[in-house]
């Protein structure tokens, strides 16, 4: 998948309709994708979920 479709589809995923990302210009695979989210909602609990401790 193209970087338009994976910032569209973590818009969707992750209910964000504006959500802005740098996503690195590749073609994705799907196993890329997943990996790419994960370490999206690792990096928002580890520093933003903190943030409110």
């Amino acid at each position: 998948m193209t970087p338009d479709e994976v910032l569209a589809r973590l818009r969707e995923e992750f209910e964000l309709p504006f959500f802005q990302v740098k996503v690195e210009d590749k073609t994705y695979s799907e196993e890329e994708y997943q990996q790419f989210k994960a370490d999206l909602m690792r990096y928002f609990e580890e520093y933003v979920g903190n943030f409110e401790n």
